[in-house]
């Protein structure tokens, strides 16, 4: 039962005096509108809400020197070649996920994020066994500096590490009411039952030199599913669903890294 207590439409003044007087056409704008609010409160009463998480990482922004040291860059990496790889998100980021089980490191232009919330172990793996990969690894925090502000921090850290090459990758994640609709800030849960909401991921990454910071390749692939959101009893199923969003978009990310790496290799041994 939903307990309604002095509730007044905006813009209204309360009524001062005796009884509603049906003859009287303010009284009939102010009854619908009240009906209006008392039903969405009975409606929604009860709902709960799940919000999105935060955005990707402007990875065009971190590595961004000069047109000229773009251009002198060279790639430096030898083979078999370790690669560190690294989850970087927007500064401040926040899931449900990492709400509950923390995992984001680090202030300035973006955030490491430290906890596999979608990378699978087979995923990873298909990275490591490629021919000519020395090995997949990560960067630990204790690596890099709280401040973190280019790609230059995450180089430093795979340096310590003796990684050639570093893989950078975030998602940009939003909800939709439907295909072309503006990004959802909130999501309401359990309104209605036939309610379908579109989930978008695109999966961004760039492998970069170690050493001297040129970029092998710059890779995506994107993910759209809608769902229907009687299936999300909680901000946990919800999240769950956005997990999964993103895992298969990771998955085509790997596709693309596979298909790719031929030609990155021959990119690199020839001197680009």
């Amino acid at each position: 039962m939903v307990m309604v207590s002095s509730i007044r439409p905006v813009g209204l003044k309360p009524r001062t005096g005796g009884p509603l007087n049906p003859h009287n056409s303010n009284n009939h704008m102010r009854i619908p509108a009240l009906l209006a609010v008392v039903a969405t409160v009975a409606l929604c009463g009860g709902c709960a809400t799940y919000i999105p998480p935060s955005g990707r990482a402007d990875l065009a922004a971190l590595n961004g020197p000069s047109m000229q040291a773009s251009f002198a860059a060279k790639p430096a990496a030898g083979f078999p070649a370790s690669i560190a790889a690294v989850r970087i998100q927007a500064p401040h980021y926040r899931s449900y996920y990492t709400e509950q089980e923390g995992g984001v490191y680090g202030r300035g232009r973006y955030s490491v994020i430290t906890v596999k919330e979608v990378e699978e172990p087979a995923d990873l793996d298909r990275i490591a066994k490629l021919p000519e990969v020395g090995g997949l690894i990560t960067i630990n925090t204790l690596l890099l500096p709280e401040n973190l502000q280019s790609d230059r921090e995450l180089r430093e850290g795979a340096a310590r590490l003796k990684a050639d090459m570093v893989l950078l990758y975030t998602f940009d994640t939003s909800f939709h009411d439907n295909d072309a609709s503006i990004a959802l800030a909130v999501v309401t849960l359990g309104l209605s039952p036939t309610r379908r909401v579109f989930v978008h991921v695109a999966a961004s990454a760039l492998l970069v030199d170690t050493r001297t910071g040129f970029i092998y390749a710059a890779l995506e692939a994107n993910e759209n599913r809608a769902v229907t959101t009687n299936a999300w009893e909680s901000r946990e199923t919800a999240d769950r669903a956005r997990r999964n969003a993103e895992k298969t978009a990771f998955k085509s990310l790997v596709n693309e890294f596979e298909k790719n790496w031929p030609k990155i290799v021959e990119r690199a041994k020839n001197g680009a």
